[in-house]
């Protein structure tokens, strides 16, 4: 019976330990998904940009307009391919520091000796964090995108433009709504692994799920209970993230525009 109550004692106290650690992080979960969220939408938007520039080659034109505007295609082109090929052969922990402590203090320096507004944008804050997480993952969806649009048969763009579309109107009507359907699967994983991510800024001091861990540990001493914590609640943000790609994913299938 004493044994009994030994470890009935043992449990109240490990269950009242664990309570008020999930208490303290739970604080950080809506910092986590406002990261993941924001910074997320921004690099669908910039990789879908970069993907259309990247998904077609450039070609010579003709005539002066022609030319012009092949010119212009080669160079946002090879920038784009530029953009991609730095993002992608860099740490996200790195390009969270450049972006940090290098250009936002730059970027601020020249905004307030050119203009005289006193701009306070930190390069720690949680919005900086948001813009590098999302130049570093648009550059790999930018990848997805591409793949998408050039998986659709050329035969679908050319009769649009047959039937008097211009680029713009046969890529939004007739090649991305196909596209986006046939790279749900990979956009849905960056989604997961966006969550995931989010953890790395807690190394600018952002107060999200791993930072208040990391302080709350230091000041307790209980780093097991808290990092395990910390741990399941980034395992049933993914996993919700999975169940929700997951919904879509079913939900795509029975579409029935869904290409067979």
């Amino acid at each position: 019976m004493i044994v009994v109550g030994v470890l009935i004692g043992i449990s109240i106290a490990a269950d009242a330990i664990y309570s008020d650690i999930f208490s303290k992080l739970q604080a950080g979960i809506a910092m986590s998904l406002r990261v993941a969220g924001a910074a997320y939408v921004s690099a669908i938007l910039i990789g879908l940009v970069v993907g259309m520039i990247r998904s077609s080659a450039p070609r010579p034109g003709k005539g002066i307009a022609g030319r012009l505007a092949s010119l212009f295609h080669l160079f946002l082109y090879n920038m784009a391919s530029l953009y991609v090929a730095i993002m992608r052969g860099l740490p996200i922990l790195i390009v969270l520091l450049i972006f940090a402590f290098v250009i936002v203090p730059a970027v601020r320096r020249w905004i307030n000796e050119v203009t005289g507004v006193a701009f306070t944008f930190r390069g720690s804050s949680w919005e900086s964090a948001v813009i590098a997480l999302a130049f570093t993952y648009g550059a790999f969806l930018s990848e997805t995108f591409r793949a998408g649009i050039q998986s659709i048969e050329i035969g679908q763009s050319e009769a649009a433009r047959s039937l008097g579309m211009t680029w713009f109107q046969s890529m939004r009507f007739i090649i991305l709504p196909q596209a986006i359907r046939r790279i749900l699967p990979p956009l849905g994983n960056d989604m997961v692994a966006m969550i995931k991510d989010s953890a790395l800024v807690s190394i600018l001091g952002v107060r999200d799920i791993t930072q208040i861990a990391k302080v709350s540990s230091g000041a307790s001493f209980r780093y097991l209970e808290t990092y395990s914590v910390a741990a399941m609640i980034y395992l049933l943000l993914t996993f919700l993230g999975m169940l929700g790609v997951g919904l879509v994913e079913r939900r795509n299938r029975n579409y029935p525009g869904q290409d067979s």
